[in-house]
């Protein structure tokens, strides 16, 4: 594979967009007079035919978070209208383009993708929320993924500019011929990388020795290619891959080694967090200081645990709320509390014994305990619903003291909607979900089918899928298969139209085959002929007054 030339000075021309302002809330809509392309479902494939690179906002107007990425959203389309007018900038409104909206999959706004080609999967966006950072950002996407390095002054120069980690591939010349395959390796894992990480491949022998020359990794003698990763400014502590060379093992390496040992957790690097498998480790700060005191020791724990857990600070003057989410007091900070992204479940030093915020011994100890599987998560749950909202609501509540009895139950099918009280879509689906929990009689003991519905914000439970967005729609039919390992029971995540006609039809493929047009029938004619029978006696009155 051959890799497209890099130089400082082509990436500088690459990325020489105007600079922008810092964002303001404004409209969700683009400005109408700005480069933004207003999309439809009518024009949607044919605009992607023409234009091979285009950044595409699914938006609802009320959304607090789309009103202030509009205006950046806007300032961004016309940077680069100007600057490279074959990048472009879309967006949809799906309060109007509901069937093209839930095509794409679209559980929450603002969603960006990515897109090339309407024949292409789209990749999720999930780089800057700022003008200058979306125009960058796209810009990099329309280059090659893996650039080769001819001149390693420039490229050192480049790891000091660079806001996100760099990684590259040391290939010497007596090394080509051997693994000559590696460079196709290579090229797939920065083609599926390349949002939020920049590749690059040194082939040269002498610009090799240079660069030898400004890391800390020793590259003198190599018996086959090496790959680094080069945070910013870090050329004294690069990461360096040491594992057999295939694509496995090299994806698991790019995506551990890419997020520094002690990083700041906030908008712009939120999606890169939490799209790694591994626990995140949380310290809340209340001012700099605090976390200065402590930046050496999470930097030590980090390379100490490198690939098992990842360390970030966030600052609790912006970001505060944000412990509410691990189920820790916002009001007590410093505070340290660790996610597991694998299953969502949150743990965390206790606050009433640690006031004043934990020692960095106790933070070290939890960490170990946390690791050897001693700590037990903290679980959040609303109460058992009362007897008044059971009579009151033929959808089943759960919570999470009775989520897993009521999934336990494999004689039956269960269909969970996974919502968030502030969802838009959730209170859409709400009416239409009661009416087909109340067409199976999902609360009576012989139903074979129960419609049921947990707040996803206020309780912790296991899924089998991670919950990326409301309404999460999972069905669970009966009888199906248990893994004896994990305990999770056989599930379908449910993709298909969210009226009532096509739930039915689902349950009734996917499930015990209970016929739920039947059932719906059967339940007109009941309430019908109660009609009638209430209808007859008022005739009867009426009559014998006359």
């Amino acid at each position: 594979m051959k890799f497209w030339k890099f130089s400082t000075a082509a990436i500088a021309t690459l990325l020489a967009v105007v600079s922008a302002s810092g964002p303001t809330d404004g409209e969700a809509s683009a400005d109408p007079n700005s480069a933004v392309v207003k999309l439809t479902e009518k024009k949607f494939k044919s605009f992607l035919e023409e234009n091979p690179l285009v950044l595409t906002e699914f938006f609802a107007p009320w959304c607090g978070y789309c009103k202030m990425l509009g205006p950046e959203f806007s300032k961004a389309a016309d940077m680069l209208n100007e600057s490279h007018p074959n990048i472009k900038l879309a967006q949809v409104d799906c309060t109007e383009e509901q069937d093209l909206c839930q095509k794409h999959d679209i559980r929450g706004y603002p969603t960006m993708k990515v897109m090339r080609g309407p024949f292409v999967q789209p990749d999720d966006y999930d780089g800057p929320r700022d003008a200058e950072g979306i125009a960058n950002y796209m810009i990099k996407q329309s280059l090659p993924p893996v650039q080769l390095v001819e001149d390693a002054s420039e490229f050192v120069k480049l790891t000091k500019k660079e806001n996100q980690p760099l990684m590259v591939q040391v290939f010497p010349s007596n090394l080509h011929k051997k693994f000559q395959a590696l460079n196709e390796t290579y090229g797939e894992l920065a083609n599926e990388k390349r949002r939020t990480m920049s590749f690059f491949s040194i082939e040269d022998d002498a610009e090799i020795a240079k660069l030898n020359k400004a890391v800390s990794a020793d590259l003198s003698k190599l018996n086959e290619p090496a790959y680094l990763v080069i945070h910013p400014n870090q050329l004294d502590d690069v990461r360096v891959f040491s594992g057999d060379i295939n694509k496995e093992e090299l994806t698991e390496f790019s995506v551990n080694a890419k997020v520094p040992y002690f990083g700041d957790i906030n908008r712009e690097t939120y999606l890169t967090y939490m799209s790694s498998p591994l626990p995140l480790g949380y310290y809340f700060y209340s001012h700099i200081d605090e976390r200065a005191k402590v930046d050496k020791f999470f930097n030590d724990l980090g390379k100490k645990y490198v690939g098992k857990i990842n360390f970030v600070g966030l600052d609790a003057s912006q970001y505060g709320r944000h412990a509410e989410v691990l189920n820790m007091n916002p009001d007590i900070v410093p505070l340290f509390a660790i996610q597991d992204n694998s299953n969502s479940r949150k743990y965390g030093l206790d606050q009433t014994e640690h006031p004043n915020g934990p020692s960095t011994k106790d933070i070290e100890k939890f960490v170990e305990d946390f690791l050897a599987g001693k700590v037990d998560p903290i679980i959040k749950s609303e109460p058992l619903p009362t007897e008044e909202e059971i009579a009151n609501q033929a959808v089943v509540k759960l919570v999470s003291h009775n989520y897993d009895d009521v999934l336990k139950d494999t004689s039956k099918d269960v269909f969970i909607k996974y919502y968030a009280p502030w969802c838009g879509h959730c209170k859409k689906l709400a009416p239409i979900w009661e009416e087909l929990a109340e067409i199976y009689e999902s609360k009576s003991d012989d139903s074979q089918v129960v419609i049921a519905h947990i707040d996803h914000t206020l309780n912790d439970v296991d899924t089998p899928i991670p919950i990326e967005g409301y309404p999460t729609l999972i069905f669970y039919p009966a009888n199906g298969k248990v893994d004896p390992k994990t305990g999770i029971r056989e599930h379908h995540l449910y993709t298909d139209g969210r009226d009532l006609e096509s739930l039915m039809a689902y349950i009734k493929k996917k499930g015990l085959g209970v016929d739920g047009e039947k059932l719906k029938a059967e339940k007109q004619i009941i309430e019908e002929e109660a009609d009638e029978e209430d209808v007859a006696p008022k005739e009867k009155a009426e009559h014998d007054e006359l």
